[in-house]
């Protein structure tokens, strides 16, 4: 009973969904009386259904193993195809992203025992493996905890799988005709023809991350895979072609639902493919009895249905966003519909679809994310017109693959279309919201001013939000700021404002978006000299960020290039923008990169003009470390020193080269880590010390020692992992993220 309690109250997100949809079933068949009840239903259901779930998930023999990183193997049915994930910044290198899939597993061996169990598993490969789902597997590896709570474990691949291929014909067709439209599909170059693969068959293999990023900031996420609008349309296209052949409608339906069951086999039967499907069926359901009152119940039912099923959909944004969108269509677009009709025809019915969708899905939008894209509404009505053909041609091209190319052909100006639409509308920009409770309550808050169609609060509250954006009082970095050390997490990428939008920027950080965010939050459009200290992941992986709708003057870089792989990424990356090698002594003016408006210089430090051979510390990378840029800037007056991650040796070099003034702000070299010389910070004397540093990494950065130093010199000391992004002006003001709940700004 306890262990019940207490997985209920721990997930207690998971069960509002369920109790909402209970509630409104309850109030269509007019059960007030006893709405009590129902509400306690919901409530004992959706808690007793998650608990099951989270303890067989967290007491079997497998989460245990995982505690124990034990070695093991097991034999399991692949579920899903292997999708390869995004390279990341580990420490400060660049791991290629590795190849993960959903498995259930029949056999477990740990310790030499092997035992039946079935339970899901998130397999993980370094490398690719030539299995498609339906597939069974023999593999061996080591057992981890994981953060997916879906699943009992991870399992990390040590070598290679048997693959025992499957005898199911449905699988073996399917995969043959996802692989034969994938390669198709190339016939269209760029981003059109990887977008093709995706919304007709879920398939996002030729996806870019960029691309995806862009369709997510655009508010056409929905349409990089399989969606309801999807099943819909196919829906409505079978209908259309069979009412010239079969009169009675419940045999359409039947052949309709048929067809629809075998596309789900073909796109895959995900979560999110399912859920797609019991909407779609909703809204045919809704078109077949074409009564109002009928809908919203099958909705209710539909999302009960799913839950009990799968709790864990409860927690799933994609859920919420379905049932946002499904609810919208149901509820708001027979009146705009009816509002449109008289001035736009038999357009009224296209444009209220998505408009309905988009208006219910918009509060949920910024509560998850804390965006809300303006061009959203209009990038989702232009796009519309080009999906239906995209669907219908592209669906019939993946079954006839004899008559594919032209049909693909045909597609092409619509996919270059809406590629267009996510280009364009990406570079627009976002109203930023706090992503916390404060987002949360506006996301809300709208959706209320919605639903009660309270337009002269929604002006009002537009008005406030404009009010937060430019007060002078809460607005971040402040008007004047000179000096701003951004927030990008265990990595460096600091910002000294040259005017008109223009800025030196020190470092990139590990994550593009991070630091995109942070120029972008700057309003910086012109980087007149980039400098990258030194070519470790944490310092250069960033750089298309910085790159990202801006022109770089020019770039200055360290003369180790090291290490290689990071090294020929940045490199790649920088092939049009000159670059230049910088050592100790060089010297320029600030005017000469700010034409003028900014007045002061900026003193290499360090490197030598020949790598020099210093002692190596423990860590991660002392040569190139010690191999980092490291400046003296001043600045209309103030003077900022920055060390990339020099260690000891180089700090003492530096200490007694005799070139170093009393400074106003000190970049703690190496995210404050041990390695720091103190003559050092003696000589500089910093107003305040800044520590660019990630929450709750794995170095122990900032160190305690440090820290000791810093204080015992009276030195206060901002880090980004407890202050955010920190942001100093023309007059020594100090303004911080600590909290971000005004955080109000576009992006």
């Amino acid at each position: 009973m306890g262990l019940w309690l207490g997985s209920a109250a721990s997930l207690w997100q998971s069960f509002w969904i369920l109790a909402l949809t209970i509630v409104l079933m309850g109030f269509t068949y007019n059960f007030y009386r006893n709405l009590t009840l129902v509400l306690l239903l919901a409530i004992a259901t959706g808690a007793i259904g998650m608990a099951f779930r989270e303890v067989a998930l967290s007491r079997n023999l497998v989460s245990l193993a995982a505690k124990d990183h034990s070695q093991g193997s097991i034999t399991a049915l692949l579920l899903t195809d292997l999708h390869q994930g995004s390279a990341k910044v580990i420490g400060s290198h660049l791991r290629a992203g590795n190849y993960s899939a959903l498995v259930k597993t029949a056999t477990v061996k740990i310790a030499e025992r092997e035992y039946r169990i079935r339970l899901p598993l998130r397999l993980i490969s370094r490398s690719p493996i030539a299995a498609i789902p339906g597939d069974h597997l023999f593999c061996n590896g080591q057992f981890l905890l994981g953060t997916e709570r879906k699943v009992a474990a991870l399992f990390s691949i040590t070598g290679k799988c048997q693959i025992r291929r499957s005898k199911n014909p449905l699988d073996l067709i399917t995969s043959q005709i996802r692989t034969t439209f994938r390669a198709q599909a190339r016939v269209i170059p760029g981003d059109a023809g990887a977008l093709i693969p995706g919304l007709v068959l879920g398939d996002t293999t030729l996806e870019s991350s960029a691309f995806a990023t862009q369709m997510r900031r655009t508010g056409l996420t929905h349409l990089t895979a399989v969606s309801g609008e999807n099943f819909a349309i196919i829906a409505a296209f079978l209908a259309f072609l069979l009412q010239w052949i079969i009169p009675r409608l419940r045999i359409r339906l039947l052949i309709t639902a048929v067809f629809l069951l075998g596309f789900i086999f073909l796109v895959r039967p995900s979560p999110s493919v399912m859920r797609a499907c019991v909407m779609t069926a909703v809204l045919l359901f809704a078109k077949a009895k074409g009564e109002r009152s009928s809908p919203l119940p099958a909705l209710g039912l539909a999302i009960s249905v799913l839950l009990v099923v799968d709790p864990f959909q409860a927690v799933d944004p994609g859920f919420s966003l379905s049932v946002g969108a499904t609810a919208g269509i149901l509820l708001f677009s027979p009146k705009l519909i009816a509002t449109l009709e008289p001035t736009l025809g038999r357009w009224s019915e296209s444009i209220a679809i998505p408009l309905s969708a988009t208006l219910a899905c918009s509060p949920i939008i910024i509560a998850l994310s804390g965006q809300l894209s303006l061009v959203t509404l209009p990038a989702n009505l232009l796009a519309a017109g080009a999906v239906a053909p995209i669907t219908i041609l592209g669906l019939i091209a993946a079954l006839l693959p004899f008559i594919s190319h032209p049909l693909l052909i045909a597609d092409s100006p619509f996919a270059k279309w809406i590629a267009l639409i996510a280009h364009k509308g990406a570079a627009m920009p976002l109203l930023l919201l706090p992503k916390s409770a404060y987002g949360i309550l506006i996301g809300i808050t709208l959706g209320v001013f919605l639903l009660r169609r309270s337009f002269k609060l929604l002006i009002a509250a537009g008005a406030l939000l404009a009010l937060l954006i430019w007060s002078p009082v809460t607005v971040w970095p402040g008007r004047n700021w000179v000096f701003v050390n951004c927030n990008v997490g265990q990595g460096d990428g600091a910002v000294i404002n040259l005017g008109n939008h223009s800025a030196i920027v020190i470092d990139t950080g590990p994550t593009p978006a991070l630091i995109d965010e942070c120029l972008s939050a700057l309003q910086i459009r012109t980087v007149s000299l980039l400098v990258l200290t030194h070519f470790h992941a944490d310092h250069v992986m960033g750089l298309a960020g910085v790159l990202h709708r801006r022109k770089v003057g020019a770039a200055w870089i360290t003369n180790l290039a090291e290490p290689a792989i990071e090294y020929q990424e940045t490199m790649q990356l920088l092939h049009a923008i000159p670059t230049i090698k910088v050592h100790q002594g060089e010297k320029i003016s600030l005017a000469e990169i700010s034409s003028g408006r900014t007045y002061g210089d900026i003193n290499i430090l360090w490197p030598k003009l020949l790598p020099t051979e210093l002692a190596n510390l423990p860590g991660d990378g002392s040569k190139v470390n010690n191999a980092s840029i490291a400046l003296l800037i001043n600045i209309n007056g103030m003077k900022i020193f920055a060390g990339g991650d020099i260690e000891p040796p180089a700090q003492e070099l530096i200490a007694t080269s005799k070139l170093l003034p009393v400074v106003d702000i000190l970049k703690v070299s190496h995210h404050g880590s041990a390695y720091q010389y103190l003559p050092l910070l003696d000589q500089l004397r910093p107003k305040i010390a800044v520590i660019s540093v990630g929450a709750g990494n794995s170095y122990g950065h900032p160190a305690l020692t440090t820290l000791s130093a810093l204080k015992a010199r009276a030195i206060p000391t901002y880090r980004t992992d407890v202050d955010g992004a920190i942001a100093v002006d023309s007059s020594f003001k100090i303004r911080v993220l600590k909290k971000d709940w005004w955080r109000i700004s576009w992006g």
